[in-house]
């Protein structure tokens, strides 16, 4: 008997051992902001020259063609004209894998088309680069093809939280030590780099991480890790006067999975 109960703490021990030196696997969501409310967001795209984001479908486990809204925002519109920023419907799906990437068709409504890689218009997503692999935090999205034309993505893959504003991209690292702050503004001005962040929660309901600065500022993004409903926002503060607010038109924040 006191073998067995030996034996049991013996593999007992030995798959906690296991647990603890497995390395933890990260989940990403995405949302997006379109028609004036945050929604889920199927993938979004952080380019050279704009934003692009597209809804998450309906039924996002269907392998059948589903209507969705694709928001395009310029970074740098050109002096004396509108911004341009405009939402289009379009037919996506569905997925098809080739070369360590997963090309999802995006089709215009009343238009022949063919799906697939093979597809005029499409989102090109890793294989490779994604949460699936306790490597990545988060999941690449390589390019997103538009009748405006093909696009290249920014990714940071060790980053906990990435989004842009109508002015910048904002990410936040966290290796479990130290919470960074980092931004690239779109009008080519330097952005800024501040770490030793802290991390905990916010009024709303969601997270919230600050950063401060020798000279009196305090960076404040407040995200809610599970949904829209709690707000998200990067908060500029100097001396504890509110110098500017932005909200995210898209972002993607990374979380440990839950056993």
């Amino acid at each position: 008997m006191r073998k067995t109960l030996l034996g049991i703490a013996a593999l007992t021990a030995l798959g906690t051992a296991l647990a603890l030196a497995a390395p933890a696997r990260f989940e990403a969501k995405s949302f997006m902001t379109v028609d004036g409310r945050v929604q889920p967001a199927f993938a979004w795209c952080d380019a050279p020259d704009r934003i692009i984001a597209v809804t998450q479908p309906a039924n996002a486990d269907s392998n059948q063609s589903q209507l969705v809204k694709l928001r395009q925002v310029l970074k740098r519109p050109a002096p004396n004209t509108d911004a341009f920023d405009y939402v289009a419907e379009y037919l996506l799906g569905p997925s098809e894998g080739a070369a360590g990437s997963m090309y999802t068709a995006l089709l215009l409504p009343g238009r022949t088309q063919n799906f697939g890689a093979a597809s005029q218009y499409f989102i090109r997503r890793s294989n490779v680069e994604n949460v699936q692999d306790p490597a990545y935090r988060m999941s690449r999205v390589n390019e997103v093809r538009t009748p405006e034309g093909s696009f290249r993505c920014r990714y940071v893959p060790q980053a906990v939280l990435m989004g842009v504003t109508s002015k910048r991209t904002v990410i936040i690292w966290d290796n479990g030590k130290t919470i960074t702050y980092a931004t690239r503004n779109f009008d080519g001005t330097p952005g800024i780099y501040v770490t030793g962040g802290q991390k905990g929660h916010s009024l709303e309901g969601g997270t919230a991480y600050e950063f401060s600065t020798k000279d009196g500022f305090l960076y404040r993004v407040v995200v809610d890790s599970y949904g829209p409903g709690t707000g998200f926002t990067v908060n500029v503060l100097r001396n504890g006067t509110v110098k500017g607010r932005e909200s995210f038109l898209a972002y993607t924040v990374s979380t440990p999975v839950k056993n």
